[in-house]
């Protein structure tokens, strides 16, 4: 901000980095729970539900697999961010910003398509 101090820029950035780092390891942690629950529970839910309703929990496995590896991609810029040393990174840097984008999205189309074959196949 306009008239900070330098080691207030610098506290800042490194508390958005830190909160970006935690909100994307977050967001992995429920995406492989999502995942880890409905495999567990894909014995008990498979028999009652019908193939086109199958394809549904198919989808937001693939969702959630991409959600992972975007995931991943986010903790990775963020090490490359936190080690370099030019001040004028940030957590709005493209190399965060696009795979952030991702993982949420691909997250939030994953727990659509889970309640989606959810109410399909009761």
């Amino acid at each position: 901000m306009a008239g900070e101090e330098p080691g207030a820029a610098t506290e800042r950035r490194k508390l958005a980095l830190a909160a970006a780092s935690e909100t994307s390891k977050h967001v992995l942690t429920l995406t492989t729970a999502v995942v880890t629950i409905t495999i567990s529970l894909a014995k008990d839910i498979v028999g009652k539900a019908s193939r086109s309703d199958l394809m549904w929990l198919q989808w937001a496995w693939l969702a959630h697999a991409v959600s992972v590896l975007a995931g991943v991609l986010v903790l990775l810029a963020l090490a490359g961010t936190v080690d370099e040393g030019d001040e004028t990174r940030s957590i709005y840097s493209a190399n965060i910003r696009l795979p952030a984008a991702m993982q949420m999205v691909f997250f939030g189309v994953g727990v659509v398509f889970v309640a989606v074959f959810g109410v399909l196949s009761a």
